[in-house]
């Protein structure tokens, strides 16, 4: 692991990096990029998929968004976390569903009274 001094190298050596193509600063067409993805990407992917039933951490993330991007979004997830488990012997504790909800929960909150200070209203809680 330590050819790969940054999450994101071994993220792009694994072709699971997000591929926003430019050209001169100006976004081109979204084409599927050229190759095909590892082995070892398949793998993460499938893994990913099999969370999607379960009550872990990263189980609510998949039922958020799409059902392709969700599941690349996931294995990606899950190859850093395994870096860093091999490469920094950092632990994966597992939170469980509820604690990604509350935190999901709260993050739209902020957004939410942001939004509403912006357009000069204040929200109140009620009940």
């Amino acid at each position: 692991m330590s050819r790969y001094e940054k999450e994101q190298s071994i993220v792009g050596h694994l072709r699971m990096a997000p591929y926003k193509p430019t050209s001169g600063g100006k976004p081109l067409k979204k084409k599927r990029r050229s190759g095909a993805s590892t082995r070892v990407a398949a793998a993460w992917r499938m893994a990913a998929t099999s969370l999607r039933k379960s009550q872990r951490l990263l189980s609510p993330h998949l039922a958020k968004i799409g059902a392709e991007v969700a599941v690349f979004a996931t294995a990606r997830k899950l190859a850093t976390l395994i870096y860093r488990l091999l490469r920094w012997g950092q632990p994966y504790v597992d939170e469980g569903a509820a604690a990604y909800e509350r935190r999901y929960e709260q993050n739209r909150l902020l957004s939410l009274k942001s939004r509403a200070h912006q357009l000069g209203y204040e929200l109140v809680q009620t009940g």
